[in-house]
């Protein structure tokens, strides 16, 4: 019965057909560009018959396709070898057909393998086709190794590139966002070249010590996803759940992102360039009033004779980005190699920013001794230039400044809160060159077929050398009267890796062990050099002649800084998997773990973990089963650590307190003091977490997926504590006292819909749902009853919309409940939060009369649905993404949505929907300030086209146009959802210093010899 379902009618898929008739004109542009820019030659038609399965000496064939039970396969694609002659099998796994008479028939059908079958001599053929578990037996990476995908006893989930979402990407977990349940990807300022995504996985945990995951890049713990090439990443895997990330100790809490980049195999040199270029379009900007109605409506406002549009002149509409990337690889059986090269140009939206970068990658691996010996290793060198906007206060100048001021206008004043958006970012240099350099060699020793030992040592380099410089007509140089100012830092981090891991595996019988054990070193090193001067004779020189500035050679001042930190991590490792008859699965871990960081009681941890599976489809009960290939149950258990935060503050430290004149020396000194209470029990943050797991393949493969349980608890959170002066030298401590606690749950479904031999579709749904909350803030020894949120900016700062507290969720908005206004338009809240009880001003509310709101910044529900469509050469992919039941505090509203201040631009909503309040804002959940942040958004459409080219010199080429950010549905009337950030303890906060929305559009062409 459900077969039949799965089955598509002929006239569904003759609608399906149509459909593509349809597509957008910029596809259809980009198409015909391509057609016309391939050679003539390439696209005439080979005329004879073999090819468009035209014979002259034809004959009838017919048959039945069935399953290695004997059931007849529905829908299974029968063509005629060498030509596009074919029939699909009917509802009892029948086929006919005219063919030559010798012709050979390739039987092909989802889930199974494909066959070929000669039918010379034979008017009748039945075929049986063997189950294909090529899928299960994907091999995903874990830490320190890989598995089998369908022998995971945790929750790990692998994107390959192929599934990436195409197009631009500033940063490699873009490719991924919203396909993997339970990442939060949150990207801010995504059209800025030079910004990076926000990672979270399940949640906040942690209030001082990150909560970004660990990134490990070829096995090198620590690495930097600036440094990749999204051509070159083969995969990404995200371990999320605690008993997978264990492996990775007091890192691991966050979760890990393995990401395994691209390398040789065996055969004949394959050449390979992608390459794409892009544009930015502006996809959401503030509806702020003109100068027209600036004049009729602002109280205050002055004429000062312009029409300006002050967002639009921040505006670079002629942006243009271009990322080209040349690979060869191959190699023979004994070596393999891949060597790329990769150059990326990118302006932004704004009228200053922009990113060029440029890199090579190479990795190899040679067996030599007769496979006794295996060397390998990666080299990666990359520079990045970037010229980046320092100051994104200047789109939310945009939004309040006069528009009756001219840009070039020398009336503007200059201070902290008004000033020219325009010049404020021309007048002011922000640039940095940044290198990464990275080599890590493997020997690995095959002593056994059962036993090897590897040994891998790493080098991970990031410097970064950034030049500031004001002229004397900035805004920072007029306020603080200097007449220019320059900056220059060097920062350097320097990580050493030294990792030396054994692996044996032991079959008997029925029962398979494979033991791995290992130890790790890491040394992580940071430097910092900065000089400065102030007070230039010219502007000319800017950061190229520190020395002739005046300001630093007043004595007490020198202009210099430097800083030089360390850290290091110890640790051995071992992990047991166990696997009886493919039936009973075990995975046990540890990991015992030093730090440098921690306190002398508490230098080292131990990591324990734990996961079991039992695949129910080897029982009985589903031995003849038509519908489940593999079911699989699964529990896990994990300890992690968190030691996201500054090195030494365990330690007692002396710091610098400034200069001072010594009338015994005579000269300047500089006073230090005790910097910090230190405190020798400081120790990690500890993660305990539960999953419950299941794991599905069904209908001849077709239906696959996952769903997981997970609760974890954080213990030992690390935040600063008030303590008592004396016996104290300082007011606060950091210590370990918090508990957090994170439930939820996570689903994904792979469907292979449709599959006939000119069209398929296939479709994917992610849905994950998940609640925070910190469980408790205080001990019998440290007591803190809650910590306030960041307050809103001045002037006229109203306070926090958030705060944490014991048993509350992070990310609830704490605020007064908005009761309407009284007769002079001044917003009342009803007193001690009791709705429908007294009124009173929203200017006299004290601590009683707010309340803990159920709206949260964190959305509760994440939902993406991808679909992939193809026809003959074409495909086309649809990306949805949403989130859902959450708030977010439009600061937008609240700042330029309110009629008060005088002379400053509004919003339009200024006298529309928020027209009736005239008095001053208040943090309060006023509809217009504390809004609905649900959204689902068509995130990207791709259409691709992989042309048949009749040349030796092209084997597969790929032309394809991308679209990101293509519309949202959304009630939030902020410039963008997605500008949010969810992500942190501090979450669902429209922010004002927000970077334009845009909307990307991509043509890009892969080329493979």
């Amino acid at each position: 019965m459900f077969k039949l379902i799965l089955t598509p009618h002929v006239g569904t898929i003759h609608s399906i057909k149509k459909s593509f008739y349809n597509i957008p004109i910029f596809v259809i542009g980009i198409i015909i560009w391509a057609f016309c820019s391939v050679p003539s030659y390439a696209l005439n038609a080979n005329m004879n018959g073999q090819n468009y399965g035209i014979q002259q000496d034809k004959r009838a064939v017919s048959g039945k396709v069935l399953d290695g039970r004997g059931d007849p396969v529905i829908g299974a694609n029968v063509v005629e070898k060498g030509t596009t002659n074919g029939a699909i099998t009917d509802l009892d796994g029948n086929f006919s057909l005219s063919v030559a008479p010798n012709a050979v028939l390739e039987v092909s059908y989802i889930g199974y393998k494909s066959q070929s079958v000669s039918v010379a001599g034979k008017s009748t053929v039945n075929i049986t086709l063997e189950e294909d578990t090529e899928a299960l037996q994907e091999v995903v990476v874990v830490g320190y190794g890989t598995s089998v995908k369908k022998d995971l006893t945790t929750a790990v989930v692998s994107v390959k590139s192929k599934d990436f979402i195409q197009g631009a990407s500033n940063d490699a977990m873009q490719m991924i966002d919203g396909k993997v349940a339970g990442v939060s990807v949150s990207s801010t300022a995504a059209a800025d070249p030079n910004s990076s995504s926000s990672i979270q996985v399940r949640g906040a945990g942690s209030l001082n010590a990150g909560n970004t995951p660990l990134v490990v890049i070829d096995g090198m713990p620590g690495g930097d996803l600036k440094n990749l090439a999204q051509q070159d990443i083969e995969s990404i895997t995200v371990l999320k759940d605690g008993s997978a990330a264990a492996i990775y100790g007091s890192r691991g809490a966050n979760g890990v992102i393995l990401v395994t980049t691209k390398s040789g195999k065996a055969g004949k040199a394959t050449i390979t360039y992608d390459s794409y270029v892009e544009h930015d379009f502006i996809a959401g900007r503030p509806d702020i009033l003109g100068a027209k109605d600036y004049m009729a409506k602002v109280n205050g406002a002055v004429d000062h004779g312009s029409d300006t549009d002050w967002y639009d002149a921040l505006l670079n509409k002629d942006n243009f980005g271009q990322n080209h990337n040349v690979s060869i690889s191959g190699g023979s059986e004994h070596s393999v190699f891949r060597v790329s090269a990769n150059y990326r140009n990118k302006e932004s939206m704004d009228i200053v920013a922009d990113r060029e970068e440029y890199g090579l990658r190479a990795n190899f691996k040679h067996t030599t001794l007769e496979g006794l010996l295996e060397i390998g290793g990666n080299i990666n060198y990359r520079i990045a230039d970037t010229n980046e906007n320092p100051d994104y206060r200047s789109f939310q100048m945009a939004i309040q400044q006069n528009p009756t001021y001219a840009v070039d206008s020398e009336e503007m004043g200059y201070d902290h809160y008004n000033f020219n958006p325009v010049t404020n970012l021309k007048n002011r240099k922000q640039l940095s060159r940044h290198e990464y350099a990275t080599i890590d060699l493997n020997v690995k020793l095959n002593i056994l077929d059962n036993l090897n030992t590897e040994i891998k040592l790493g080098r991970q380099f990031h410097g970064q050398k950034k030049k500031e410089y004001y002229n004397k007509y900035s805004r920072d140089c007029i306020v603080n009267k200097y007449n220019g100012r320059a900056i220059i830092n060097q920062y350097d981090n320097t990580d050493w890796t030294l990792e030396w891991t054994g692996n044996y595996n032991l079959k008997l019988d029925k029962h398979d062990f494979k033991l791995m054990a290992g130890y790790s070193y890491q040394e992580f090193n940071y430097e910092q050099f900065g000089a400065e001067n102030r007070n230039f004779p010219t502007d000319v020189f800017e950061t190229n002649n520190l020395d002739a500035g005046d300001y630093m050679k007043v004595q007490g001042r020198n202009g210099m800084s430097s800083e030089k930190t360390q850290e290091k991590t110890i640790a051995f490792l071992g992990r047991l998997n166990y696997n009886y008859d493919d039936l009973i699965l075990f995975t046990g871990s540890m990991r015992y773990e030093g730090n440098s960081k921690f306190g002398d009681k508490n230098k080292w941890g131990l990591f324990p973990a734990a996961s079991a599976a039992f695949r129910l489809s080897r029982l009985s009960a589903f031995e003849d089963s038509k519908v489940v290939n593999d079911l699989k149950i699964r529990a896990s258990y994990g300890v992690t650590g968190r030691s996201g935060f500054d090195r030494y503050i365990s330690l007692a430290k002396y710091t610098g307190y400034g200069m001072y004149w010594s009338d015994t020396y005579g000269k300047y000194i500089k006073g230090y003091g005790p910097g910090n209470n230190p405190n020798t029990d400081l120790k990690w943050e500890k993660q305990y977490s539960y999953n419950l797991g299941l794991d599905f393949t069904l209908f001849n493969s077709r239906l696959s997926g996952n769903l997981d349980f997970f609760i974890r608890e954080g213990r030992d959170l690390i935040s600063d504590y008030a303590v008592p002066l004396p016996p104290y030298l300082h007011s606060s401590i950091t210590t370990n006292v918090g508990t957090t606690e994170s439930k939820g749950f996570e689903l994904l479904l792979n469907w292979d819909a449709v599959k006939t031999e000119k069209f398929s579709y296939s479709t994917n749904v992610v849905l994950s749902y998940m609640k925070t909350k910190l469980k408790s803030f205080s001990n019998d020894k440290y007591k803190l009853s809650y910590i306030e949120g960041a307050g809103f900016p001045s002037p006229g700062n109203p306070g926090s919309a958030q705060r944490l507290e014991d048993g509350k969720e992070i990310g609830v908005f704490y605020m007064a409940r908005y009761a309407g206004v009284d007769e002079n338009g001044n917003i009342q809240v009803w007193e001690g939060g009791k709705v429908n009880g007294q009124k009173k001003l929203g200017s006299d509310i004290n601590e009683n009369d707010k309340v803990y709101l159920k709206a949260s910044g964190v959305p509760k529900w994440e939902l993406s649905w991808g679909n992939t469509f193809t026809y003959k050469n074409f495909d086309l992919s649809l990306f949805f993404h949403g989130r859902f039941d959450y708030k977010i505090m439009n600061q937008y509203e609240m700042y330029y949505g309110l009629q008060v201040i005088s002379g400053d631009n509004k919003l339009s909503s200024t006298y529309g929907k928020n027209n009736h309040i005239k008095g001053a804002k208040v943090i309060c959940d006023y509809d217009g300030f504390l809004q609905n942040g649900n959204y689902l958004r068509l995130e990207n459409i791709t259409l691709g086209w992989n042309p048949n080219l009749k040349t030796k010199w092209i084997s597969n080429m790929r032309l394809y146009a991308s679209m990101k950010n293509v519309f949202t549905l959304t009630s939030y009337t902020g410039l963008d959802v997605t500008n949010v950030n969810t992500n942190g303890i501090w979450p669902g906060i429209g922010g004002m210093e927000v970077y334009p929305s845009a909307r990307n559009l991509t043509f890009g062409v892969q080329i493979t010899y």
